[in-house]
Order: C-alpha cells, then structure tokens, then sequence
C-alpha cells in the first residue's frame, strides 16, 4: 500500500478535529459542511485514485489529477472572491464608523466651544 493515502487521511483527521474545536466557538455550519466535504473528498480521492479519473472523463479531461488541479483552482478563487467581499465590507463600516466618530466629535467640541462662551 501506497503512503499517500495515510498521510492524506492523517492530515485530513486532524483538520476535521480542528473544525470540530473550532465550532465549539462560533461560524455558520456552512463553513463546517465546506471544509469538512473538502477533506473528506481528498481522503476518498487518496483511496481510490480511479474515482477522480472517471470524473474527470465526465468533464473531457484525460487525468485526474488535471481534474482535481482544476477544481483545486477554481474553489481557491471562489475563497478569494469571498474574502475580496468580505474585506470590502469591512472597509466600508469601517470608513462608515471613522465619519460617526468625526462627526461626534466635531458636535462635542462644537458643544464646548458654546459652554465657554
């Protein structure tokens, strides 16, 4: 037997538990289902190779690991685009709360100007 298959089902376990300790604190269970699925599917693909070459005859594609390489690809764009989202976000309340912030200020300095007069 081949080592890969136990390296991935050993690396693929103990990202599993950490997504396990990590949902003893907070996120949706989406995220959970993500990744959890992800790391499923590496061991299933380290177990039976053949699996990912029939897949990817399904999509015209000759090998499978080209297959997985691909879907590899564009899963990491999807998280990027994701993060670009959610960064923008972000910045938006942040510039949102800075401009509340001023305007507060400026109405108490505003507020104490009027006092000492």
């Amino acid at each position: 037997m081949m080592i890969y298959p136990i390296i991935a089902s050993l690396i693929a376990l103990i990202a599993i538990l950490y997504l396990c300790y990590i949902r003893l604190f907070k996120k949706s269970i989406m995220f959970y289902l993500f990744w959890i699925l992800i790391w499923l599917f590496v061991v299933i693909f380290a177990f039976v190779p053949e699996l990912s070459i029939a897949i990817a005859n399904i999509f015209g594609i000759s090998r499978g690991l080209d297959f997985l390489i691909i879907v590899a690809i564009i899963v990491l764009f999807y998280l990027v685009f994701r993060l670009y989202i959610k960064v923008d976000k972000l910045q938006e309340e942040m510039t949102d709360i800075v401009t509340e912030i001023a305007l507060n200020n400026e109405i108490s300095a505003e507020k104490d100007n009027n006092k000492k007069d």
